[in-house]
């Protein structure tokens, strides 16, 4: 399974997050999965690739250029998808993944969540997206998102295009019940 990536490139962020990420990473690449990601050399992108590569696992990196002239491209992508900006990188890795995992980031990382539930919620595609829910980070977004769906604003029939969970278990328990 293509699994795509969502999550902070922020270096700065307390242990628990990369000590996470870092299992899910073991997880995807000793269980003969890949990912596809932000690809740049920093927080829990560099951390998921480092450890998805450690576990024998492929990975795709898929960069705005001008980040890459920057010199932010991570040396533990096994390919770099260059774009020309962050909604075609955007757009790419939708297009490329079959399933996705929302680490926790900041307003990147909502963004691509956002899009990708949206973008299906209007027939573009049926992919799941599972936020992964590391030390309650994405407690006020599922809050919001029943909120949402208790008043109406959102079919309750999209409920399940996206889960948010808080194991490593409860992941693999969402990609086995949801292969696309």
């Amino acid at each position: 399974m293509k699994i795509g990536i969502f999550c902070s490139a922020s270096d700065n962020l307390a242990p628990i997050y990369y000590e996470q990420t870092a299992e899910l990473g073991r997880w995807i690449g000793e269980h003969g999965h890949s990912i596809l990601y932000g690809g740049t050399a920093q927080g829990l992108m560099e951390c998921i690739a480092r450890s998805v590569k450690e576990a024998g696992g492929e990975t795709m990196g898929i960069l705005p250029r001008f980040m890459y002239e920057h010199g932010l491209a991570s040396a533990y992508a096994d390919d770099l998808v260059l774009t020309e900006d962050m909604i075609e990188r955007k757009n790419e890795l939708m297009r490329r993944s079959d399933a996705f995992i929302a680490l926790p980031g900041g307003f990147g990382t909502l963004d691509e969540i956002f899009h990708v539930i949206a973008s299906g919620q209007v027939g573009c595609h049926e992919k799941k997206v599972i936020l992964y829910n590391i030390d309650g980070f994405y407690e006020p977004i599922k809050l919001q998102m029943e909120n949402a769906f208790s008043r109406r604003f959102t079919p309750l029939e999209y409920r399940s295009r996206f889960a948010v969970v808080d194991s490593l278990v409860a992941i693999q328990s969402e990609l086995r019940s949801y292969i696309k």
